[in-house]
């Protein structure tokens, strides 16, 4: 499936709830969450130019913000703004690119959420997502060089459960994963072919007006 079809099947999966009956759990449909979190980059190809080598990554922070839209109880689309971070523990055999440094990351993009029946305060929910990669970086160390690409298309899929402490503000806690491939870094006159796949774990805040 190309990007633009995805993205129209988003669009339509969330449209398609306008249809519905059912109301916002908000008095508007609008609402803001965000999120604070911890997640890692998944270990992967990190590839020089002519060569092949392969990065490990350690956990690092991740946070982030959306605002959305609740059609119904339970379809709603959101904007999605994420940071992701990690330290790098060696890139090629024996560090031969990096033995330390960080990549990180910031994605933008347009979610599609599902919210299942509210059981008590209680209320699953799953989502999908596609976007870009706005930026990407890595520094390798030790030898200080950064390299960077920007556009990069990534998709994310995430799933978690809400705890509703008041009619107005719900607490969240969820698991993501982030995709893409094909990122190209450049920088200093180095160039790489790189994965970027990154799993987390986030506690959320999210305000219903």
């Amino acid at each position: 499936m190309n990007t633009t079809s995805t993205l129209a099947a988003l669009a339509l999966l969330g449209l398609s709830a306008c249809s519905s009956t059912s109301t916002p759990r908000g008095d508007s449909g609008l609402y803001a969450r965000a999120n604070l979190g911890y997640g890692a980059t998944l270990d992967g190809a990190f590839d020089p130019a002519g060569a092949s080598a392969e990065g490990e990554y350690s956990a690092g922070l991740v946070s982030g913000a959306a605002l959305g839209y609740e059609f119904d109880s339970n379809w709603s689309v959101e904007a999605d703004w994420t940071y992701r971070s990690g330290e790098i523990d060696s890139i090629g055999s024996g560090g031969a690119v990096a033995s330390g440094g960080d990549y990180a990351s910031v994605a933008v993009t347009a979610n599609v959420v599902y919210s299942f029946e509210q059981q008590g305060p209680w209320r699953p929910y799953v989502g999908a997502g596609v976007g870009v990669l706005e930026e990407i970086d890595a520094d390798l160390e030790p030898s200080g060089g950064e390299v960077s690409d920007s556009g990069a298309l990534a998709y994310q899929l995430f799933a978690g459960v809400g705890w509703r402490a008041t009619d107005a503000l719900e607490v969240t806690l969820e698991g993501r994963y982030l995709g893409t491939s094909g990122v190209e870094l450049e920088g200093g006159g180095q160039s790489f072919e790189a994965d970027y796949d990154h799993l987390g774990v986030l506690l959320g805040l999210r305000w219903l007006f």
